[in-house]
């Protein structure tokens, strides 16, 4: 092991006026919206803020899964994640002064084809722990359930 660990930067600008946020990342092709609901005073033209974290999550277990099947020496055909998060808006809606401890749980299904119950169990609690925007919940010391099962 190395005494630098591996450091990537990672960079994002956003512009608004009004809604939606165009948010784009810097060094790739990629742009997106973040949007509101009508309801919630958006023009629904992009999924909101916590959509884009519930899709990052999701796309850093099954990134992180890919990696470390690899690494079990194991075959996995799809996993299939469910994500559900429990978000307090007091802060975001002002009834508080900050959004600390906002995080009320989070809970995770993959269903892995292509591997045993055993072999889903030891990848998802490898994945965990080394998934790092699921590490960024665990840190605020949100509750987290998962679970890894064979389909």
């Amino acid at each position: 092991m190395t005494d630098h660990p591996p450091i990537e930067t990672f960079r994002a600008t956003a512009q608004g006026t009004g809604w939606p946020t165009r948010v784009a990342i810097s060094q790739s092709d990629w742009v997106f919206q973040v949007d509101e609901p009508t309801e919630d005073g958006g023009s629904n033209s992009g999924p909101n803020p916590l959509h884009h974290f519930l899709a990052s999550l999701a796309g850093c277990q099954n990134e992180q899964a890919q990696v470390v099947a690899e690494e079990l020496g194991v075959e996995v055909k799809e996993i299939q994640i469910t994500l559900e998060v429990d978000l307090n808006l007091a802060g975001f809606m002002g009834q508080t002064d900050n959004s600390e401890g906002s995080f009320q749980g989070v809970r995770i299904e993959a269903q892995v084809s292509g591997v045993t119950a055993d072999q889903a169990s030891s990848l998802g609690q490898r994945v965990d722990a080394r998934c790092p925007i699921l590490s960024l919940l665990r840190s605020a010391g949100t509750p987290i359930e998962s679970a890894w099962t064979h389909k």
